[in-house]
């Protein structure tokens, strides 16, 4: 049951679900409006700058009437909200009668909540992360709530991008939860988060643009829930699957070699491991020089492998928008790619997105300002609302690169994509990397009204994305492509392999759950990622045995297990770490990779590879605790659970990452029977609470009838 009541000054009086009430009473907030004038100046409202309200209610609808702003009187604000006992659907118009201004962007519904004890948050950052401390992670995480603006940072929660779906909750252990969602379809930019509010209170962040639209022509909803984030992101699924929001699946649009999960071997070809500093070739350059690396693991684990490479560009490392010719040459890296194929290996290789680089940072040799002048390409670029033109990912004098952002609504932007897609697929590379740097392949704010897609952002420059990976996917022939961070949900189509970044819910004062593969493994595929900065929030002194947690939990949720490799070959923490920092136990890790590798083509297989995620049962086992930099600590379960649904069938997989043996309790809801399997042992069970030993370094699958 979910109700809501407001009193006559328009405050939120209750909001009860699940038996629960949440309202803050304590607090008038409801919405945030920013304008611009046709200069381009901010003129921001919020509940408390109107003084009057009228408030009519009928039959669980609710219109409330907002006037009386002292120096714009001229402007009201009607929220309305309809309440049908299950959930509630919110929008907001805002009347103008000021030609000169238009509404940029609207945060609602921002209803003023009580935090229960012990709650945490869902975000559709990161994949999915689970925060409890809202304060921590607005006071220290640089992964903090804040509003989207020109130019992106590429680390907040803005969707389309590295927030890759439209709903967020709040998780309680009473079972008592709040939905947060919103039914756009032509997905316009927006943020989803959540801001403290207060000792005990919170509030969604929702943040619309309209590109000056006066409302946003689609719905905002709160709605109640029993259970865990599974049970929210149910609720999401449902919504997707009803109005056929998804893409076809992954296993029908596919190659075959993405479908048999290949290992990610990531190590660069110049350098010693970040991004700075001496970048002359090294070991695994030439290309050929690495296939002593990649044969001992391709016996090792009798299992198809992908190296997929850093700082291979013939330009510079990490300088959009150009990549081609490689280093060496076309024919060297074509030579490498034909051995792999031969060895039933695949290739790919990194890129670095559709910014544009004025000059490397990393090679000072790399200068493009000459063609920027005589191209006139400052046309091109993404603007400010004042006509600025300047960019923030990896961009700046002690970053990767100086330069802007490419606007993707332009003609240049897509011919410059396309040239450089296609010459990689003539060249047979398997899988390209390209929109690095756009994070969940977001599309840059853009407010120069004559790119075509209006002078305030709005779906017009999603459809633009669209549009450009439309024509990528064209130039790509066969060749897989993907972004940084996972696809977010109109890109998926395209992107069907991308550089995971779930470790950056470490970052955000949180934990990584596994959202985005609950929610979309059917219809795409993501790699376990490089773990660029990990260190930063990890101390891998008082958690030595993060790595085998992270591909663990990565291979459990059905994610292709990539490894960043060092010098002689040696599996490395992660990206951006030098060569010379101690590595982690070899002997475990190949262990566990061979373990898991077998089960994957064996048992598992199908659904890790198509299968669809479902809710776990009750499962009780130790638990394990993850120090982070400032010395605080997580306790996370010892084993990592995922279940699935695939052909009909269900699954349960359990996994060990520790180096000695675990068992869990598992309780289903009434008795089932079905098989265990460790390797080509098998044991049947009829039971209601479940015992299983898992050895270490491996995993158990527990199939059921």
């Amino acid at each position: 049951m979910f109700d809501l009541s407001f009193d006559s000054d328009g405050r939120l009086c209750s909001l009860c679900a699940d038996g629960m009430e949440f309202a803050n009473t304590g607090s008038s907030r409801l919405f945030t409006v920013q304008l611009r004038d046709f200069a381009g100046n901010p003129v921001r409202l919020s509940r408390e700058d109107f003084t009057q309200c009228r408030v009519g209610e009928s039959s669980g609808f609710w219109e409330l009437t907002f006037s009386g702003v002292k120096l714009l009187p001229q402007i009201s604000v009607k929220l309305s909200v309809r309440c049908d006992g299950e959930e509630s659907r919110w929008s907001l118009e805002v009347f103008l009668d000021r030609e000169e201004l238009a509404v940029e962007w609207m945060s609602f519904p921002e209803v003023p909540l009580l935090r229960p004890p012990a709650s945490t948050f869902l975000l559709p950052y990161a994949e999915g992360t689970m925060v409890s401390d809202l304060e921590k992670r607005q006071n220290v995480s640089y992964f903090s709530c804040r509003e989207a603006s020109y130019p992106l940072t590429g680390v907040s929660n803005f969707y389309p991008g590295p927030a890759a779906m439209q709903f967020e909750a709040l998780c309680n252990p009473g079972g008592s939860g709040l939905y947060f969602g919103v039914e756009d379809r032509l997905h316009s930019p927006k943020t989803i988060d959540f801001m403290p509010d207060g000792a005990d209170g919170f509030y969604p962040f929702i943040q619309h643009f309209t590109g000056g639209a006066a409302k946003t022509g689609y719905d905002t909803i709160i709605r109640g829930f029993h259970g865990n984030w599974q049970d929210a992101a149910e609720i999401y699924r449902d919504y997707l699957e009803k109005n056929d929001l998804l893409p076809a699946k992954l296993a029908d649009r596919a190659p075959q070699w993405l479908m048999e999960h290949p290992v990610l071997l990531i190590y660069p070809v110049k350098g010693y491991g970040i991004d700075h500093g001496d970048m002359s070739f090294n070991e695994f350059y030439p290309y050929d020089r690495a296939l002593p690396v990649i044969g001992k693991y391709r016996e090792l684990w009798k299992h198809p492998l992908m190296p997929l490479l850093i700082h291979w560009e013939g330009t510079a490392p990490w300088a959009p928008p150009y990549v081609w010719p490689p280093a060496g040459g076309v024919e060297m890296l074509q030579n490498f790619i034909d051995r792999m194929h031969a060895e039933g290996n695949r290739v790919g290789l990194y890129c670095s997105g559709i910014g544009w680089t004025q000059q490397s940072m990393i090679d000072r040799s790399y200068d493009r300002r000459r063609e920027f002048e005589e191209k006139e390409l400052i046309n091109e670029v993404c603007r400010g609302p004042h006509g600025e033109a300047f960019a923030l990912v990896c961009n700046g004098p002690s970053s990767q690169r100086i330069g802007y952002e490419l606007c993707p609504s332009r003609k240049f932007t897509v011919d410059t994509v396309c040239g450089q897609v296609s010459s990689a697929a003539e060249a047979s590379v398997d899988y390209l990397q390209y929109f690095d740097q756009n994070q969940g392949c977001t599309s840059p704010l853009c407010y120069e009204e004559k790119h075509g897609h209006g002078r305030l952002p709005d779906h017009r420059q999603t459809r633009a994305m669209q549009n450009l990976l439309a024509n990528a996917r064209e130039a790509a022939g066969k060749m897989v492509l993907g972004c940084e961070n996972a696809a977010a949900e109109p890109y998926m189509d395209v992107c069907m392999l991308n550089d995971l970044r779930s470790h950056l819910a470490w970052g955000a004062a949180g934990y990584p759950v596994p959202l985005y593969p609950y929610l979309y493994h059917e219809y795409v595929a993501g790699f376990s990622g490089n773990g660029v900065c990990l260190h930063a929030w990890i101390d891998f002194s008082k958690t030595p045995f993060f790595l085998q947690w992270f591909l663990a939990w990565n291979f459990a949720n059905g994610n292709l297990l990539s490894l960043v490799l060092k010098n002689d070959g040696r599996i490395h923490w992660h990206w951006g770490l030098r060569w010379e920092v101690t590595e982690p136990d070899q002997e475990k890790l190949q262990t566990m990779i061979g373990n898991l590798c077998a089960l994957q083509r064996g048992a598992a297989k199908d659904a890790l590879s198509r299968g669809r995620m479902i809710k776990t049962p009750e499962i009780k086992c130790s638990g394990r605790d993850f120090i982070d930099t400032d010395n605080c600590r997580t306790t996370l379960p010892s084993l990592i659970s995922a279940a699935w649904q695939v052909d009909g069938r269900e699954e349960l997989l359990l996994v060990n990452y520790n180096d000695t043996e675990e068992k869990a309790v598992v309780t289903f809801p009434a008795e089932r029977s079905g098989i265990i399997r460790h390797g080509d042992e098998t044991e049947e069970f009829t039971a209601e609470v479940l015992t299983v030993a898992i050895p270490p370094l491996n995993a158990v699958l527990i199939g059921f009838k």
